[in-house]
């Protein structure tokens, strides 16, 4: 991001003057208050909005010059884990995670493939015919980051990923997200766990009404 601001139509400055770059395969906690920014950081980053100035590059592509065309593909490349897992109830964990590959086009011999691998990975061997109601919240967020990292993204963003978590839970999804960041994969992770930031001593970038006002490894400001 480069001098990357934010207003929106109410007159509400979401970002002011933000300057940063994020490194391939770093992880990276984004802090800050409710109201800080963070979540406009995240659809900027998607494309989901567009800032009012400034220029932002994911992979050394401006998302500013892409055309509506080429969104979706950019897309692909970011894989996204929420806080409510936002799972479809009506399919399986099999097919929650395939529906990722189905609306990319993937072949079925691609989907069978890459969706045992990646169930295995994130330690749900034998859920496979399990829906959603018949998994505990840790188990369901398991289903999210699959379901996320099952295209290969370039980029995991993580919001708020153990917001509905109990604590011994919360740290097997971050033993997970840090495993797939040691296979490559850039994390993004925007947080209020202070306790998880400061044991994971990582990058943090810390918001405050719209600015950056810390960008360090550990603290927080």
């Amino acid at each position: 991001m480069y001098n990357v601001s934010k207003t929106y139509p109410n007159g509400v400055k979401a970002l002011v003057d933000v300057t940063l770059k994020i490194e391939r395969g770093e992880f990276v906690f984004l802090m800050g208050p409710s109201g800080a920014g963070k979540s406009t950081f995240i659809k900027l980053l998607m494309r989901e909005e567009l800032p009012t100035r400034g220029q932002i590059f994911v992979a050394s592509r401006s998302v500013l010059r892409m055309k509506s065309s080429e969104v979706p593909l950019l897309r692909r490349s970011i894989g996204v884990v929420f806080q409510d897992f936002k799972l479809l109830e009506n399919k399986t964990v099999r097919e929650n995670v395939a529906f990722a590959m189905q609306v990319v086009g993937a072949s079925p011999h691609q989907i069978k493939t890459r969706v045992e691998e990646t169930i295995k990975m994130v330690g749900l061997q034998g859920k496979e015919d399990c829906f959603p109601s018949q998994l505990s919240g840790g188990e369901q967020q398991r289903v999210g980051i699959a379901r996320a990292i099952v295209n290969h993204p370039l980029i995991l963003i993580a919001d708020e990923p153990t917001g509905n978590l109990d604590v011994e839970t919360s740290w097997e999804i971050m033993d997970l997200l840090s495993e797939i960041n040691r296979k490559g994969t850039t994390v993004i992770m925007a947080t209020h766990a202070q306790d998880i930031v400061r044991r994971m001593h990582k990058r943090v970038i810390y918001l405050e009404k719209g600015k950056v006002v810390s960008d360090s490894v550990g603290e927080i400001a």
